[in-house]
């Protein structure tokens, strides 16, 4: 496996850090889209699940997040995210210009790639979903909601604090430590804007979701308190035929970093589902 490390100009000007990591002949590439507050150095159980498969990886970090330029958790809208993603989309198809590409979407990077896709859905071969939904969870506060709206226009780089415990992300004490501890994570603040920019989202992607036709896997904790989509509400958000929608049992939002032995379950059901879409 090689991991190769490198930057692009984002909307407006901002140097996004990338990477990838790649088998010697890949026969498909993932796009990976990470959630709030964290990078793309997070998704090394889904690399180590798929790279002796066969498939190459491709993950940025978001403006304001990780490696990336920008104001910690902050972005003037939500299109930048889009565009910056569409970029590192242009780079997949100049190193591998006959390999389709997969683009795969958690938590905040879920609501990311829906939007992607409604932009440009004829450029993937499928959408993977994880700890997604359609609204914020129970979790995230009224007051931060509300914060969110009225401020996120007129005093859009407000830092509120997103109310995130750590342990409502895996019951895997280990990931919960170096989440806690990862120089690269920044969890204690989103900007109003930010909050602003995801909520209307949010309210808008039902309108968008089911216009979708290409496959769909849908991978997601029944204990998830940060994001709410219930089995039945993702099945009638969606209308392709093509979809596959997983609600494991007593997990919790980062499905791909639980325990061990429940991980192996759901990065078994993404990697059968990938082979089966080849």
């Amino acid at each position: 496996m090689k991991n190769v490390e490198g930057n692009f100009e984002g909307a407006k000007g901002l140097n996004i850090f990338y990477q990838s990591w790649l088998p010697d002949n890949p026969k498909a590439i993932i796009q990976v889209v990470h959630g709030f507050a964290e990078h793309s150095g997070r998704y090394l159980n889904v690399v180590n699940e798929i790279i002796p498969r066969g498939y190459g990886v491709y993950a940025d970090d978001h403006r304001g997040h990780g490696r990336s330029e920008g104001t910690r958790n902050y972005v003037d809208s939500f299109d930048q995210y889009i565009e910056d993603e569409k970029k590192l989309y242009d780079i997949i198809k100049e190193n591998h210009p006959n390999l389709p590409i997969f683009l795969l979407g958690h938590s905040m990077g879920s609501l990311i790639a829906v939007y992607v896709i409604k932009n440009y859905e004829d450029f993937y071969k499928g959408l993977i979903l994880s700890g997604t939904g359609t609204s914020a969870g129970d979790k995230v506060s009224g007051f931060l909601k509300t914060m969110a709206k009225v401020m996120g226009k007129i005093a859009p780089k407000l830092k509120i604090s997103p109310g995130l415990e750590a342990n409502m992300l895996s019951h895997d004490p280990e990931v919960v430590k170096a989440y806690q501890e990862d120089p690269n994570v920044y969890a204690e603040k989103i900007t109003a804007r930010l909050g602003y920019e995801m909520l209307s989202k949010f309210e808008m992607i039902l309108d968008v979701v089911d216009k979708f036709k290409l496959p769909l896997l849908v991978q997601c904790g029944s204990e998830d308190a940060l994001i709410k989509g219930a089995e039945q509400e993702l099945k009638n958000a969606f209308k392709m035929d093509d979809q596959t929608i997983n609600i494991y049992n007593g997990l919790y939002h980062e499905v791909y970093n639980e325990l061990e032995k429940d991980r192996k379950i759901v990065l078994k059901d993404l990697s059968t589902w990938l082979e089966k879409h080849m």
